[in-house]
């Protein structure tokens, strides 16, 4: 019973956070990329990520589980950090409704004729955005549901996808130019960030009370696993596609028996977008009423209109989408946090024996921050020179 209340269910509250939308975009990069590259470099992201989920809980940890992103911005940088912070992170979430948007659409071309695809995307718009005009905050079924369906699409997927992909000859390539070895990183940091749920995880092991430095396997754990269920679902798409589409789902319909697309593909796939899209909308929401002080009409019509206009105005595919959300937003988190926790090293009032980490080489900081920054800087170049 301990491990269960130590290790499944916390590592699984976290898993539930980093698994979504980037999933999708990750078949098409990799092979992109060439397979020789880009599973080292999830392998890599994949550490990387349970060193910056490691030491924010250990910010949480040093200053309470109360603070978020923007509070702990505040503490470490002034101001002028609790402000980046915010604007950062409410942008990003903008981006990530748009990429829902995007999803949908792909998922109801499974189930509907391409003359009603518009009519699919519009209405779920507005079922989205009717839940986060009411408001409810009844979301935590909702996000369950979204990683239920996701992992029931990926197991399943899996089961008919990796024997295909097993009889394929697949060549394990590395990036044919230098300008694609930075490829996979904005979708790998979309698809593995899971900062958000570290303040929830150590609340959880305070209110369960078990000691938080336990914390550190379910961290790891959560984060692990996630990478491991990005792996099933590159290998079945691959398995299963003819050619791999951009949006992983519409270069699979020729290989799957049509009673799996519609059951789980079209109807599950839909639901599970449409149960995070109420979570993001309402986060977003709440962060432009209160940490940003928009009127509660504004912060309303904002979070239900932009993100249609963004997506009526073209102005990104899906993945370059999430190419810029991860390149640049999930980097400049990742590198606050770094700064933060380095920071937080010579306040000795807030040195707890419930630290989760108390010591990291400075040569794996420092490629740490040299990793992100380069990512940013690749990610910005690629947006201007379309590498």
């Amino acid at each position: 019973m301990s491990w269960w209340k130590e290790f499944v269910l916390p590592a699984s509250l976290l898993a539930g956070t980093i698994i979504g939308a980037g999933i999708f975009s990750l078949p098409f990069v990799f092979l992109k990329a060439g397979l020789g590259w880009s599973f080292p470099f999830l392998f890599l992201a994949a550490l990387v990520f349970c060193l910056l989920h490691l030491m924010y809980a250990d910010l949480v940890v040093k200053n309470g589980d109360h603070h978020r992103f923007a509070g702990l911005s505040e503490i470490y940088f002034g101001r002028e950090g609790y402000w980046l912070a915010v604007v950062a992170t409410v942008i990003q979430m903008f981006f990530v409704l748009v990429i829902y948007l995007y999803l949908a659409v792909s998922f109801f071309s499974l189930i509907f004729p391409s003359h009603l695809l518009f009519w699919g995307l519009i209405s779920f718009w507005l079922i989205g955005s009717l839940i986060i005009f009411l408001g409810t905050r009844k979301v935590a079924f909702s996000e369950f549901l979204a990683i239920v369906g996701i992992l029931a699409v990926v197991f399943l997927l899996a089961g008919w996808g990796i024997p295909q992909f097993l009889k394929k000859s697949v060549s394990f390539s590395f990036p044919s130019s230098p300008f694609l070895w930075f490829l996979p990183f904005g979708p790998l940091l979309f698809s593995l960030s899971g900062r958000p749920a570290i303040p929830a995880l150590i609340h959880y092991f305070r209110s369960v009370r078990r000691p938080v430095e336990k914390a550190k396997r379910a961290i790891i754990g959560g984060t692990l696993l996630s990478a491991l269920v990005y792996l099933l679902f590159v290998f079945s798409i691959i398995g299963l596609s003819d050619e791999v589409s951009v949006d992983s789902i519409s270069g699979i319909s020729a290989n799957l028996p049509s009673w799996l697309l519609w059951a789980v593909f079209g109807i599950l796939g839909v639901l599970s977008l449409l149960s995070s899209y109420f979570a993001i909308g309402l986060d977003v929401r709440y962060s432009l009423e209160f940490d940003l002080k928009f009127s509660k009409f504004w912060s309303i019509f904002l979070v239900v209109v932009l993100p249609l206009v963004i997506y009526a105005l073209n102005v990104g595919s899906f993945l370059s989408l999430i190419e810029f959300a991860g390149g640049v937003f999930v980097s400049l988190e990742g590198i606050m946090i770094l700064l933060m926790w380095r920071k937080s090293l010579t306040q000795k009032d807030k040195v707890s024996k419930e630290s989760l980490i108390k010591k990291v080489p400075f040569w794996i900081w420092s490629l740490m921050m040299g990793l992100l920054i380069g990512g940013m800087v690749y990610t910005f170049l690629s947006r201007f020179f379309n590498f």
